[in-house]
């Protein structure tokens, strides 16, 4: 992550910032030839200049397309970072996420910065600083605290050469934890405490879907993907009752299949990755407890939130800021682009065109179910 640099200051700085980027891209790269990196730069607002990715030509051409704006706020900057690696933790799991900011200390900061940090650690991301230029106050320097608070690396420069060799060194202390075995008792305490939080629902069923699912029983009505069967082992349920999908790959599931699945997972024992494409998947805690106090010879119960109709209003929220959770519809975090909408039944925020999106597909929110009835 690049700060671009204002004209009234030496142009040499971002020449230098540049050379930096790429000592630092050439070193990572000869460590970990498969090292995945992505690179945003932050002006009036931040800009992704090219997705992850390990070719070098590819990572290096992106940082010609910086052009100097003269401003930098940084809680965008790390909120847009955190954002992309927020999607990338969803994908794959073992992977050491890191934001590498090289900057001056000549940045907008807003109270918001010390939330976004908070959410950094939370998910075990560490924040590492090359600063150009001596702090104007080494002890209460925003940057330093950051890097400190996320166990991430600080340093400043004044040297040009010594900026540019510090690109090397940043790369050469690639951070490595240890993993513990899949049968150690401590492996729930060594996940990054926000992980579940990060976390999506299964997909509900559209009305398409439902609809398809019903008039096809007994013949194409869909298998779930971990039980091979229409019907769920442990609640003789059919698929239209209680299906649903991954919210990455589509693949079927029925719900109690899915709550079995993620009680045997490494993770939270309501957290769990998908069979097929590992994305990060949650189930409600209502709903893991019910399947596990459920006997397989007793009588079928009701589906969890299936037994009734709901019904809810969207309410607009005014203070985007105070929000700490992404939108339930395209899983972003609300940068303030767009109005806010709570559903009044469970709590699910959405951008405004997201819920024009999801009122159009389901009628309904697409966290809890409850049909929509103010729109």
């Amino acid at each position: 992550m690049i700060r671009k640099y204002p004209k009234a200051l030496q142009i040499s700085r971002l020449a230098v910032a540049l050379r930096a980027s790429k000592n630092f891209i050439q070193t990572k790269l000869a460590i970990d030839p498969k090292d995945n990196i992505s690179i945003i730069s932050f002006g009036i607002n931040p800009k992704r200049l090219c997705p992850y990715t390990y070719d070098k030509n590819v990572l290096f051409n992106s940082l010609k397309k910086i052009q100097i704006t003269g401003k930098g706020h940084l809680h965008q900057a790390l909120a847009f970072s955190l954002q992309i690696i927020i999607q990338e933790m969803r994908k794959i799991s073992g992977k050491i996420h890191r934001i590498f900011i090289i900057s001056d200390d000549k940045l907008n900061y807003q109270t918001k910065i010390e939330k976004i940090v908070n959410l950094a650690k939370g998910l075990g991301v560490y924040i590492d600083i090359c600063q150009i230029g001596k702090p104007q106050d080494y002890k209460k320097s925003v940057l330093k605290k950051i890097a400190d608070f996320t166990n991430g690396d600080y340093g400043y420069f004044n040297n040009p050469k010594a900026i540019i060799n510090s690109g090397k060194e940043y790369a050469s202390k690639k951070l490595v934890r240890s993993q513990p075995s899949f049968y150690s008792s401590d492996k729930i305490e060594k996940v990054a405490p926000l992980m579940s939080e990060i976390a999506l629902p299964l997909r509900r069923p559209t009305l398409m879907e439902l609809s398809s699912s019903m008039s096809e029983r007994g013949t194409g009505e869909k298998k779930c993907g971990i039980c091979h069967s229409i019907k769920a082992p442990l609640t003789n349920a059919d698929f239209y009752t209680e299906g649903r999908y991954c919210p990455n790959c589509d693949r079927p599931v029925h719900l109690s299949c899915a709550a079995m699945w993620a009680k045997k997972s490494e993770d939270k024992n309501n957290v769990f990755r998908c069979p097929w494409c590992f994305f990060l998947i949650t189930i409600s805690k209502s709903a893991m407890k019910m399947f596990e106090n459920l006997d397989k010879d007793s009588e079928q119960p009701k589906i969890i939130e299936e037994d009734k109709i709901k019904e809810t209003n969207m309410i607009e929220i005014k203070n985007i800021d105070q929000i700490n959770a992404s939108c339930s519809y395209c899983y972003n975090i609300f940068l303030g682009d767009f109005k806010v909408f709570k559903c009044e039944n469970c709590g699910s925020f959405y951008h405004d065109p997201c819920l024009q999106k999801m009122y159009t597909e389901y009628k309904a929110c697409r966290f809890c179910g409850a049909k929509i009835i103010n729109m």
